[in-house]
């Protein structure tokens, strides 16, 4: 069966001394038939912190202290979700997204993820003041970069959310204005498969949306594999005397 949405995270991370935070805004672009969406996630990464004292060499005392951190599998947190008037101009939603990463609740340096597929350059204009990151989704098999700019196969970003949902490390609160609009999106969301095996977004209905997920997915692919700051210590490879799951 399918993990719960509202589901905790899993009790693996329970032995941590604390977390690292940091807030990630996926906007789904949306066209013409389309509304655009955003999404707001907290990527919370759990850490053990160490102290030790080191042979001092450049000081009148014999020793110095020095703390490190290990760091665990990040966990995620669906914070904020919006889904935009059908039809509203694209300046407009730039302004909305920008007041978001401005507010005090998205942290001190949050990040845009859009999805730049089909996008044109003065769409982009729009949302240089930010410096965006910009996913651009292809029916290839491996990830490029440049600079801020990425094409990510259609399938990653399917992947990662189902392993991460799977995994217990993405939840919603209940409460949460749209969670049920965007557990239905889950549900009625669907990836299939050429006969060249390129992936194509389907919804259950003509009438589906799935801007919402498309927001959350671009957000949560960036977390786990775009952003430079997600390389991680498996704690499993740890000795038990350290740490126990």
């Amino acid at each position: 069966p399918t993990p719960s949405l509202f589901s905790a995270t899993r009790n693996a991370m329970d032995d941590s001394h604390g977390h690292e935070s940091a807030f990630i805004v996926g906007l789904d672009l949306g066209q013409s038939s389309d509304p655009s969406a955003l999404s707001v996630i907290e990527r919370r990464v759990p850490y053990r912190q160490h102290t030790r004292f080191a042979e001092n060499h450049q000081g009148p005392t014999l020793q110095r202290e020095e703390t490190t951190r290990e760091r665990g599998e990040p966990s995620y947190d669906v914070r904020h979700l919006d889904r935009f008037q059908l039809g509203m101009p694209y300046r407009e939603v730039a302004e909305r997204a920008t007041s978001v990463l401005e507010a005090p609740e998205t942290g001190s340096d949050p990040t845009l993820v859009m999805d730049a597929t089909g996008v044109g350059q003065a769409v982009r204009e729009m949302f240089a003041s930010v410096n965006p990151v910009e996913i651009t989704f292809t029916s290839g098999s491996s990830v490029s970069r440049e600079g801020r700019k990425y094409g990510v196969p259609k399938k990653d970003l399917a992947t990662e959310m189902q392993s991460l949902l799977q995994g217990g490390r993405l939840r919603v609160a209940e409460g949460l204005p749209m969670a049920s609009a965007f557990a239905q999106e889950m549900k009625n969301f669907r990836v299939k498969y050429t006969s060249a095996g390129n992936a194509r977004f389907e919804h259950a209905t003509e009438s589906d949306h799935d801007d919402l997920v498309l927001a959350t997915a671009t957000a949560l692919w960036f977390g786990e594999s775009g952003s430079p700051s997600t390389e991680t210590i498996n704690w499993q490879t740890m000795d038990e005397d350290d740490i126990r799951l």
